[in-house]
């Protein structure tokens, strides 16, 4: 028999390449992003070992810090390509609680590899096993039901927050619906559990319950919990009402409860639906969700729903004037319906903002002064919020007191999950100051809790070009071109690193890339016009460079005065791009006095590909910014950049 090779696993129709870090099935290889490929090559090198979910984060991204939702979404993702039924899963499965394991399938009865007698009396042990235990733990809670000097309540409020999910009652007429009661149930368990903050007790325990009239109080003293959840489906039709309600089992008060009613159609999809809307509520209302009180949060469940919408809004981008009205909207609801939560305040205040800048002259300033109130108002009532300290390390950096403000800043994306509004101001700090690597792996973790939002794509495409990463960037590229929203700056992106030279396509592709950017809206300048038609004749494109330095009109504003730069930089004229820089970088306001905020530094660093980083001019330019300053103060050079003597520094 030939020996097992170590570097591959293959059954069915898979094969795990662990050396070429592959997964492929009926041959044809799976799209897999490298965190993915790593879970998986973990889980499936060693079959039928539970891996708590620490453990896989700590060996596959090196800390805890990731949060669970991060691990959550690699699982679905590794079942989809592995056409696992989450349901009744034959390869990962879900150790409820502690991980994660991943099983070889087992061999069918009557295969030539299995004994069907010892198959036979394999299951039936298992059966007796399950049978014993069931019958064992409810012997066990009746006779912990019936003492109660074994009854501690006390426990519940000492630990954190303690819940049980109680079987669901079928309430049809038919009682045909047990099997999405239960089910139903074991989602919303499942679900919850994935929540460290929360202890859920396991399914066989609640099971026990099942079909008892039994006082709620006392299942809680049974259980040893604070909270439990009960709930009943009906079917009437093709209708489905299902009622969930949270009770707190010290006295049996009612804390939450809702209705949903839903059309009957893909069963499995809507008892996923609904026990994800069930969770979050309860998640919310416990105040484990990943937004609680203690991040700033709320645990009013209609205010979260709110937030929910508003942020969804910001995610996908959708900045236009409806959008922005709308975000205005839901900002001011879910500020009444909980003004001690401090997400929502900042809601507000950036609604306030964009909606001033959507209207401009004197409609806007009473907006932009209710947010400078509304931001005041955070900081006097949440004074050490998390969200109070951020604003304070932009107000830092807008004093030129940078050292300050990035080492704030930096407490702040380190105190807590990294999420955008966490995160999001200091890696504009870190990009700003050149710490390009630095910036890079902050990006990434915000991606992988948000692996859907384009702009987190795009924004990545930009920091792997600027650390001359050409390679990353292309495949990032190819990764967003699959999400929703905007394509206009990865196009932009995409098409200036095909025009250096360092794209993945030919000049077929260089010319499909323009097309593309002519039809977003407000690139179809003058400017990039004319040089589509001179992509093959390198000084025709830069005598439209210099064309456009000359005329903002001709270039299409000054918001665009960085197309300058690029076309300069990705065309190798290091000293047309310095000068379209100087220029650029001269309409910010703040640049000349040392108080321009963080985001227009990106334009020091967007431009990898001439050599400009090396030219005097552009070590004026960065000594004007503040930046020069920044890194002899602390001693943390940007990448690429060190002193030279005492005195003076180079990049490159």
């Amino acid at each position: 028999m030939p020996q097992p090779n170590p570097d591959r696993l293959a059954f069915d129709d898979v094969v795990i390449d662990f050396a070429g870090r592959r997964l492929l099935r009926a041959g044809q290889a799976q799209a897999l992003e490298p965190k993915a490929f790593a879970v998986l090559a973990l889980l499936a090198g060693s079959p039928g070992r539970v891996f708590t979910r620490d453990e896989i984060l700590d060996t596959v991204w090196g800390h805890r810090h990731v949060t669970q939702n991060v691990l959550n979404r690699i699982m679905s993702l590794l079942r989809q390509v592995l056409g696992e039924d989450a349901q009744r899963p034959r390869l990962l499965h879900t150790v409820y609680g502690i991980g994660y394991r991943f099983d070889m399938p087992l061999v069918e009865v009557g295969t030539t590899h299995a004994d069907p007698v010892a198959v036979r009396r394999s299951r039936q042990a298992w059966t007796f096993v399950w049978t014993a235990l069931l019958v064992l733990t409810a012997g066990v809670l009746i006779w912990v039901m019936r003492d109660p000097l074994r009854a501690r309540p006390d426990r519940a409020a000492a630990s954190p927050p303690s819940l049980a999910v109680l079987p669901f009652v079928d309430l049809s007429q038919a009682r045909d619906q047990a099997y999405l009661a239960d089910g139903l149930a074991e989602e919303i368990r499942n679900q919850l559990a994935q929540s460290p903050a929360l202890r859920v007790v396991g399914r066989t325990s609640s099971a026990a319950f099942k079909g008892r009239d039994v006082d709620l109080r006392a299942i809680g003293r049974a259980l040893d919990v604070a909270y439990l959840l009960e709930g009943s489906v009906r079917r009437e039709g093709t209708q489905l009402r299902v009622t969930a309600q949270l009770v707190r089992a010290e006295d049996g008060s009612h804390l939450w409860s809702k209705t949903y009613e839903r059309e009957l159609r893909d069963v499995f999809a809507l008892q996923d639906a609904l026990s994800r809307d069930v969770a979050l509520a309860l998640r919310v209302k416990l105040d484990v969700a990943r937004f609680n009180r203690e991040q700033g949060g709320t645990t009013q469940v209609d205010a979260y729903e709110r937030f929910l919408r508003w942020r969804s809004i910001v995610m996908r981008e959708r900045f236009d004037v409806e959008h922005d009205r709308q975000r205005l909207q839901l900002a001011r609801e879910m500020v009444a319906l909980d003004p001690q939560c401090v997400l929502c305040r900042d809601a507000l205040a950036s609604s306030l903002t964009a909606m001033a800048q959507e209207l401009d002259g004197p409609q806007a300033e009473p907006l932009r002064a209710e947010a400078m109130q509304v931001r005041r108002d955070i900081a006097r009532l949440a004074p050490h919020s998390w969200v109070a300290r951020r604003d304070r390390a932009n107000a830092l950096w807008r004093e030129g007191r940078r050292v300050e403000a990035i080492a704030l800043a930096k407490q702040v994306a380190s105190a807590g999950p990294p999420t955008k509004e966490r995160t999001w101001d200091y890696a504009y700090m870190l990009y700003a100051m050149g710490h390009l690597e630095e910036t890079i792996a902050l990006v990434e973790q915000v991606r992988a809790i948000e692996p859907r939002a384009l702009f987190l794509s795009r924004d990545l495409q930009y920091d792997y070009t600027a650390a001359r990463r050409y390679r990353d960037a292309d495949a990032e590229y190819r990764r967003g071109l699959q999400l929703e929203g905007s394509q206009r700056e990865p196009d932009y992106v995409a098409f200036m690193r095909q025009l250096a030279g360092h794209g993945q396509g030919s000049s077929r592709e260089l010319h499909a890339l323009h097309q593309r950017l002519m039809r977003h809206e407000g690139l179809d300048t003058p400017f990039l016009r004319d040089l589509g038609q001179v992509l093959d004749d390198r000084p025709a494109m830069l005598g439209l460079v210099r064309r456009a330095l000359a005329d903002d009109a001709y270039t299409g504003g000054h918001q665009l005065a960085y197309t300058r730069t690029s076309v300069a930089d990705a065309l190798g004229d290091a000293e047309l791009a310095v000068a379209a820089l100087r220029l650029e970088l001269n309409t910010q306001p703040g640049f000349r006095d040392g108080t321009m905020t963080q985001y227009p530094y990106v334009a020091l660093w967007n431009a990898p590909y001439s050599g400009m980083r090396a030219r005097p001019e552009f070590k004026a330019l960065l000594i004007q910014a503040g930046v020069a300053d920044y890194w002899r103060r602390t001693g943390r050079w940007g990448d690429g950049c060190g002193p030279v003597g005492a005195n003076d520094f180079q990049c490159r």
